[in-house]
């Protein structure tokens, strides 16, 4: 398995268990949380996020509610407990952590697909700057 795809893995599986300690969701409802979180750049496959959370619930770290949907357990908050204190920090702390996080995944997606936002990024990235300067 190729580094890129191991952690693209573990970046998921951190990520489905901070979305359900939100809330309990369906595997469907995760798919499309990330899909709007990545502003439509990227939708885990269900072939990479259903066994995840086989593998999860065999794991312990997350049990079935209510039927379909899925919910954390006091194991998986414990293997994300470093991402819930980062949550705590005051709203300006959380939005750089949110940048960092967000110029981590604009290296990593596909080319062609960041070119087709470009314009609406660099725009964004503008008036982010203007405030930033401003303060």
């Amino acid at each position: 398995m190729s580094e890129l795809l191991a952690r693209q893995r573990g970046r998921l599986r951190l990520l489905i268990l901070w979305l359900l300690y939100q809330s309990p969701k369906r595997g469907i409802d995760i798919i499309d949380d990330i899909y709007k979180m990545s502003w439509g750049m990227w939708r885990p496959s269900p072939g990479s996020v259903y066994p995840l959370l086989n593998k999860l619930l065999e794991e312990g770290a997350v049990r079935k509610e209510g039927g379909d949907k899925y919910q954390i357990t006091d194991k998986g908050i414990k293997e994300i407990e470093h991402f819930i204190l980062v949550r705590n920090r005051s709203k300006t702390e959380d939005a750089v952590e949110e940048l960092r996080g967000l110029l981590d995944f604009f290296k990593e997606i596909n080319r062609e697909e960041l070119a087709l936002h470009k314009e609406n990024i660099l725009d964004i990235l503008k008036k982010i700057e203007e405030v930033v300067r401003n303060a």
